[in-house]
């Protein structure tokens, strides 16, 4: 063991099916970038050629071969860099998105609860979010209760909504 210096670290074998499964995890990463809108893409640390790439395969018309062939070139494109950050950013935007979806479902409960329920949600809905305006969402809910017809419940349910989700939003 004089000679520690002399021996070569071995390299790792990687097999072909590990290489096939790293292939399609970086087309399918091509494959969620290409559901992106442009202006979100544009937020994308993503390089001018995979830029081109992407936004060809969103031109492509469901021809199912040449969509294949086209994610496979994005794969190859990605394979060529770090997508590290692009995988960041990626997920960094659809957490944003859950979060936005939950926060409309948090608001819809509390608008079915207050319709439901009256005064007694909305004090817990004050309690919960103290920024709550209680007049406001009161008078929403009594012109909810009182308005004749469905298409003024329909317009009054949709502002109690929108204040719900105001005073969500600010918290």
């Amino acid at each position: 063991m004089e000679n520690e210096a002399e021996f070569e670290p071995v390299e790792e074998i990687v097999s072909k099916s590990q290489l096939k499964r790293e292939s399609l995890a970086l087309q399918a990463l091509g494959k969620r970038l290409a559901a992106l809108s442009p202006d979100v893409l544009d937020r994308m640390p993503l390089d001018p050629p995979l830029r081109e790439a992407i936004a060809l395969a969103q031109r492509i018309d469901n021809k199912r071969s040449a969509l294949k062939r086209q994610y496979q070139f994005i794969g190859k494109l990605l394979r060529a860099r770090d997508v590290a950050p692009i995988t960041t950013a990626l997920d960094a935007h659809e957490h944003q998105g859950r979060e936005s979806i939950r926060q409309h479902h948090r608001a819809e409960q509390w608008r079915d609860r207050i319709v439901a329920d009256g005064d007694a949600a909305i004090d817990a809905l004050v309690d919960e979010v103290p920024a709550a305006n209680r007049q406001k969402l009161r008078q929403l809910r009594r012109n909810h209760e009182h308005a004749g017809s469905d298409a003024k419940r329909t317009q009054y349910a949709r502002e109690l909504y929108r204040e719900i989700f105001r005073s969500l939003d600010s918290a």
